[in-house]
């Protein structure tokens, strides 16, 4: 009997432990659940940022043109007659005291040569006319003359006077007739065209040559009305020419036209580009140009790559206490790889700019580099 009473002791006990080893099971698998979803509602995301200042801002915009002579002038014919020499041909460097050709000068040179002695014969006038107002200004003052032929004394000399002034402007005139007979160029350069041979009959207006100053060459561009105020006297430009194996030469910014082309709406503006001493650089080649640009005061701007685009509109993310949070801006022109931003951003704010796809409206960051 005490056998029997002992066994079942012992059974009771086995039943009861299993029993508590069960709800000891079921309690850990309630509390597990609670444990990862607590883990999964914390998220920081490690970004990049950098900390807005104001700068300044260079870029370069790429532009096509044509190489033209700095200076270029078609030399026209002031008179007419035969050409009797030829003193400089195609191609040739000429400088303004040259004499290129030659018109007949046989007329023009008896004209000139009577202008001189009509010129001549005015100044002999004149001094006779003078020395007579002299004398008769004495016998005037002791009453020897009456004033009717004082008078008439000082009207020669006013006539002879008039008649000196004519014949100077006939002088000057046949002068300059005579030298047109000998064809120069107001210009230094390279005669890139010749409309002449031996004895050719020009006349008044016919073009004769045509100069081109090549030691300096200018290229034209348009540039937009976005862009023109970024552009100044002085700005570098990079010209690379394919004609040359693509070589580059440095060209400057000489001109920038005030007023927009009415047809293209653009802005005009001459590049220089200097020559080389062999003269490589021919007019007429093409060219492709990379300007340089700058903002002409610093102003604060943003990565291209840290803007993000929503329905149109601009945002960027700025970072405070480890939190990111999207701000709408106005922007305003992209210089390179910068945009400028007109409002919704101050100096020294903290602004993402790598790691911003992981990132809702509000969401905890953490910073890993700072640029």
């Amino acid at each position: 009997m005490k056998y029997k009473k002992f066994s079942k002791i012992i059974l009771v006990l086995f039943l009861l432990s299993i029993m508590s080893c069960g709800n000891n099971n079921n309690n850990n698998k309630e509390v597990a659940p609670n444990i990862e979803s607590t883990s999964s509602e914390i998220k920081v995301v490690p970004v990049e940022v950098i900390v807005a200042s104001k700068q300044n801002l260079e870029a370069t915009i790429p532009f096509t043109g044509v190489l033209a002579p700095s200076r270029s002038v078609d030399i026209i014919s002031e008179v007419s007659g035969k050409v009797q020499k030829i003193n400089k041909k195609l191609g040739q460097v000429v400088s303004t005291k040259d004499v290129l050709a030659l018109i007949d000068d046989e007329v023009p040179y008896n004209q000139f040569q009577q202008a001189q002695a009509q010129k001549l014969s005015a100044d002999n006038s004149l001094k006779i006319a003078q020395l007579n107002l002299e004398s008769d200004n004495i016998l005037f003052d002791n009453n020897d003359i009456s004033k009717i032929a004082y008078e008439n004394s000082v009207l020669a000399v006013k006539n002879a006077e008039a008649n000196q002034l004519s014949t100077i402007a006939n002088l000057s005139l046949l002068e300059k007739n005579y030298n047109n007979t000998r064809i120069k160029s107001p210009i230094s350069g390279i005669i890139s065209r010749k409309h002449i041979e031996l004895g050719t009959m020009v006349n008044i207006g016919l073009p004769i040559y045509r100069v081109v100053d090549l030691s300096i060459l200018k290229i034209e561009i348009g540039i937009s009305q976005d862009m023109v105020n970024y552009v100044k006297i002085g700005s570098q430009a990079n010209v690379q020419i394919s004609a040359l194996n693509n070589q580059n030469f440095n060209g400057i910014v000489q001109y920038i036209s005030p007023q927009a082309n009415e047809q293209t709406g653009t802005f005009k503006a001459e590049i220089y580009v200097p020559n080389t001493s062999e003269i490589e650089i021919r007019a007429g080649m093409t060219a492709s140009i990379e300007l340089d640009i700058s903002n002409k005061e610093k102003l604060l701007s943003v990565p291209n790559y840290a803007l993000v685009t929503k329905n149109g509109d601009h945002f960027i993310y700025k970072v405070k206490n480890n939190l990111a949070e999207l701000y709408k801006i106005d922007i305003g022109q992209s210089l390179g790889n910068n945009t400028i931003v007109n409002s919704g951003l101050i100096e020294g704010d903290t602004i993402v700019v790598v790691g911003m796809k992981n990132l809702g409206e509000k969401t905890s960051v953490f910073i890993e580099t700072v640029n």
